[in-house]
């Protein structure tokens, strides 16, 4: 279930929690393979042409639909935390920061994600309609035997 956290009207926070362990969660946000399985809009394909999960490397998400996501790694702490930047369409080409906390709960993993830097309150009620689902098809990812994590 995911619970949004109130805060300020440029920022969003989500809390999610997966049936999976915080290394299984935590390499599905740097897996090539994985994030083309899950972090696209529904009924899209996404292709990772560029990934380096290092404190300073880039990545580019390129969507059917010809846009694309791009941002850095601003900070990488396995499998605890990954803070990158993150700009897109959705964001109107607007540079945001995104900070995701991986919580071990045991046989669970709660992800606590925060996108700041949103802009406006129309911003964040976009962004914060897309992470939902992006989520849940995380969960389904990660529930496969069939992708090595």
């Amino acid at each position: 279930m995911i619970s949004p956290a109130p805060h300020n009207n440029t920022t969003l926070v989500l809390r999610r929690t997966f049936t999976a362990s915080r290394q299984r969660v935590f390499r599905a946000w740097i897996t090539p393979r994985a994030l083309e399985h899950w972090l696209r809009p529904r009924g899209m394909g996404v292709t990772v042409s560029q990934l380096e999960a290092r404190v300073g490397g880039s990545f580019r998400f390129d969507l059917e639909d010809g846009s694309s996501i791009v941002g850095t790694y601003l900070q990488i702490v396995p499998p605890e935390k990954l803070v990158f930047t993150w700009s897109g369409r959705v964001t109107q080409g607007r540079e945001t920061v995104v900070t995701l906390d991986f919580l071990d709960q045991g046989a669970v993993t709660e992800v606590v994600l925060t996108h700041e830097g949103l802009g406006t309150e129309a911003m964040r009620a976009l962004v914060g309609a897309g992470w939902p689902s992006l989520f849940d098809a995380l969960a389904e990812v990660l529930s496969s035997p069939h992708l090595d994590l």
